[in-house]
């Protein structure tokens, strides 16, 4: 299964009979939030989420008594097994990013062959990464400035914020020679949304059980989910959409990659498709974040009026009203613990990996779901 990078994937689709529209008309009129919270806001939709919509996740979660919550973890394993043409299982990398790959630099192993002394007997292993670790090459949270178009991000910040250099005064040996200098995020980093973290009430649309058709509970590869699509998800779970909620999207699609027998690629996996409507509604309901369990929340392009677009819906929520997705979640097994006890809203909680000038970071999402007592 190649992954080709994002850059390749949108070339490719143009080249099939597209065209190149321009991204602004077409979210041109539409809602965002640019200035809500201060021409210096770094945080967007966070902003929503204090102490009562905190209240609210943890009322779910406790909605059937202290002795009946379960928990669960949304955050993919890291294997360091790639997946390949030639089949097999494996991290779903981002495309254009490889696979992580880590080993021991401290270990039993080493205290044998007498590499190392113990210290009072005690003994310890470390790690780190062999290979380049890419922040968004596994769950992750979006920072707001990852994507935008124009020459403005979030909040009419300059876009040449992304590409801001710092020079270290100690060089650090890197993968490719000494490092004494990198270039990120002036601005709208994911470290604002790190050091607020997210904690709220959480909603699970299904959307591939309950209309997956023939391939049972994924949805077949190049669905396109529409917001008709979320709202017949959610009566059918007799489920109700609430201001300041954070809204999961299950599709299927991660499974995939855990199928050595599943087709599976990375611009055709199903995804929200952009609608005028769908903007607005996310918008007029103060979702305060979105997340799937496909590599980018939404189909990477999506042919509207006869044109191709890429990534569309991330000008419409990253940039414009700075709501930060968290994309390749593992929701299987959250999904079938609410189709068991009709159960589909909890305490949602995660922070990304708080790394300075990044322009996302891995997180591991912790679910608190009250199940039957």
């Amino acid at each position: 299964m190649h992954q080709p990078n994002c850059a390749a994937c949108a070339d490719r689709a143009l080249a099939d009979g597209g065209t190149t529209p321009d991204v602004a008309d077409l979210l041109d009129g539409l809602p965002d939030n640019w200035g809500r919270w201060g021409d210096d806001d770094e945080r967007g939709t966070l902003n929503l989420l204090g102490s009562r919509e905190a209240a609210a996740g943890m009322n779910a979660a406790l909605k059937n008594g202290e002795d009946a919550v379960e928990r669960f973890t949304l955050g993919l394993p890291l294997t360091g097994e790639a997946i390949s043409e030639d089949g097999g299982t494996g991290d779903p990398g981002f495309p254009g990013r490889e696979v992580a790959r880590r080993t021991n630099v401290s270990d039993e192993r080493a205290y044998r062959e007498g590499d190392q002394q113990a210290s009072a007997g005690m003994k310890f292993s470390d790690d780190r990464f062999e290979t380049p670790f890419y922040l968004q090459g596994t769950t992750h949270m979006d920072a707001l400035g990852h994507a935008w178009y124009g020459d403005e991000l979030y909040n009419g910040v300059d876009a040449a914020e992304t590409a801001v250099e710092k020079r270290f005064e100690t060089p650090v040996e890197g993968i490719g020679g000494e490092v004494t200098e990198t270039r990120g995020h002036g601005r709208l980093s994911v470290a604002p949304l790190a050091g607020s973290g997210v904690a709220g009430r959480g909603v699970l649309l299904d959307v591939g059980r309950y209309t997956g058709g023939s391939e049972g509970d994924r949805l077949p590869m190049g669905t396109e989910i529409s917001l008709d699509d979320l709202q017949v998800t959610a009566e059918a779970q007799g489920i109700e959409i609430r201001e300041r909620d954070i809204l999961l999207v299950r599709t299927g699609a991660m499974a995939r990659t855990r199928d050595p027998d599943a087709d599976w690629h990375p611009t055709d996996e199903p995804g929200l498709v952009f609608s005028e409507e769908l903007v607005e509604w996310v918008h007029d309901h103060d979702i305060a974040a979105v997340g799937a369990d496909n590599v980018a929340i939404e189909r990477v392009t999506q042919r509207i009026d006869g044109e191709t677009y890429v990534l569309p819906l991330h000008g419409a929520f990253l940039r414009n009203l700075g709501l930060p997705l968290v994309e390749m979640l593992w929701l299987d097994d959250l999904a079938r613990a609410c189709a068991d006890d009709e159960v589909y809203d909890f305490l949602f909680t995660a922070a990304p990996l708080h790394v300075q000038r990044a322009t996302g970071g891995p997180l591991n999402p912790l679910v608190l779901k009250a199940t039957e007592e």
